[in-house]
């Protein structure tokens, strides 16, 4: 008999500019990470769709996707990682529809120092990483206009 497996996709986006780049603030409780902006991708939504939308509702940019970067499977979701610019938009940080004004976990948007980023807990690290080393984002994936 074949196991059903439930998973989820969830999109990201990595902007680095001018040295820094952009992470937003989760906190539940005592728990405190630093991620890249992004989140689920909603039915019947692109994988790249869902990125600039969780952009501009975590961040208040706007974004145009230069391609993948970087792609990880955890136990029940995938993500997918894009390598972004911003082309419009104002710094902001925005709130999760699916928590009450009370409950939000979204804190602080801030851009952070490539050379500070060991004094922060991103997740996930290895991509923090990465980012890091000057080539990194010369090998993106290109990402096929069907899905934007």
């Amino acid at each position: 008999m074949l196991k059903f497996r439930a998973s989820f996709l969830v999109a990201r986006v990595v902007i680095v500019e001018e040295g820094k780049v952009l992470l937003v603030k989760h906190q539940d409780g005592e728990e405190i990470a630093w991620v890249f902006p992004g989140g689920r991708v909603e039915e019947n939504e692109s994988v790249a769709a869902a990125a600039i939308r969780e952009c501009k509702e975590e961040t208040g940019y706007d974004i145009k996707l230069k391609g993948v970067c970087y792609i990880q499977e955890y136990d029940i979701y995938y993500v997918t990682y894009f390598y972004s610019s911003i082309i419009g938009g104002n710094l902001t940080l925005g709130s999760d529809p699916e928590f009450p004004k009370e409950k939000q976990i979204l804190k602080e948007v801030k851009w952070i120092d490539l050379k500070d980023l060991k004094n922060y807990q991103v997740y996930p690290q290895k991509l923090a990483e990465l980012i890091q080393q000057k080539n990194f984002f010369n090998n993106l994936i290109p990402i096929p206009e069907t899905f934007l």
